[in-house]
């Protein structure tokens, strides 16, 4: 669609007028959700509860309810010790240790 059909978007409208620190915010916040989006999945995937994943990475079940809202800053080792028991690792992609399938991608970057 050309910019001239495009539909009138207040949200990008709204967005468009975000202050260099507010651009940032909501970057790292839709990173968040990404992330947070990616983990719910993978433990869906798995059949497995929010209290069976946390027994098997030895957290609580609120540390993985909070992983899978966003709701706090992540603990990179939290991450890495949830993201490890249930046979994933961390790079820039989210990967199954098994198959080697990308269950999805976030990146940190700069807007």
């Amino acid at each position: 669609m050309s910019e001239s059909t495009r539909p009138y978007n207040e949200i990008d409208d709204y967005i468009a007028a975000f202050s260099d620190e507010e651009r940032q915010e909501y970057a790292a916040a839709e990173t968040a959700l990404d992330l947070a989006s990616i983990l719910y999945q993978i433990r869906q995937e798995q059949g497995l509860t929010q209290r069976k994943a946390a027994e098997q990475a030895a957290l609580k079940q609120q540390a993985i309810s909070r992983l899978e809202k966003a709701a706090s800053n992540i603990q990179l080792g939290t991450l890495q010790r949830y993201l490890g028991a249930l046979g994933y690792r961390i790079e820039i992609s989210v990967i199954d240790n098994r198959t080697g399938n990308v269950a999805g991608k976030t990146s940190l970057s700069h807007a």
